[in-house]
């Protein structure tokens, strides 16, 4: 099916819906990642959040001759997850042992990352953001990770997260703040240990 890009969601709904698996295989490398990092928001434990985001995409498959009712594939994953996660929450602090021994070569695990974050320069920064999005509120860092991360619309994260738009653009101006501030005391620092 050539360059994944070029396909609308619409258009890729409509192949799966066709029986198309391709279409499928597009559709969830476009959004797994995204979706797994938006999940983590919900329940920290990694490698419950991928077999739970998997077992969406699984479902949506099965389910295949129903997605003529759904308007906007992108907003409509997220929310799935969301509430996928919200339940698996309740319905029992999950399998209290998750088999920990399973060896995930899991996205989020430190050893990957590192292979990724190749110089000290990098992890740092990156250590730095991550240390700011976590400072920022739960509501505010997911509307700012929706928006900046992922590109969707204030329209779409107010449909995810069921808020305003207007909400939504106060969460991300939060969030604006909340990373100003933390790198305006991260520059005072480093202006304070190079003068010494």
């Amino acid at each position: 099916m050539g360059n994944s890009d070029c396909f609308s969601d619409d258009y890729l709904f409509q192949q799966i819906r066709n029986g198309q698996y391709q279409a499928m295989e597009l559709f969830f490398n476009r959004y797994y990642g995204s979706l797994c990092r938006f999940g983590l928001s919900y329940e920290p434990n990694s490698c419950l959040v991928e077999e739970k985001v998997a077992d969406i995409f699984i479902q949506l498959w099965n389910n295949r001759n129903m997605l003529d009712k759904i308007k906007n594939p992108k907003s409509y994953i997220y929310v799935v997850v969301k509430n996928s996660l919200k339940t698996a929450r309740k319905s029992e602090q999950f399998h209290q042992q998750i088999d920990e021994t399973k060896n995930i070569s899991t996205m989020f695990s430190p050893s990957r990352e590192q292979e990724i974050i190749e110089n000290e320069q990098k992890e740092i920064t990156t250590n730095l953001i991550r240390g700011i999005l976590d400072v920022i509120p739960k509501k505010s860092r997911q509307a700012f990770e929706l928006s900046r991360i992922d590109g969707l619309k204030y329209k779409e994260i107010s449909v995810i997260l069921n808020v305003t738009p207007k909400t939504v653009e106060n969460h991300i101006s939060i969030a604006l703040k909340c990373i100003s501030k933390a790198l305006e005391s991260h520059k005072k620092e480093d202006y304070l240990t190079q003068s010494n």
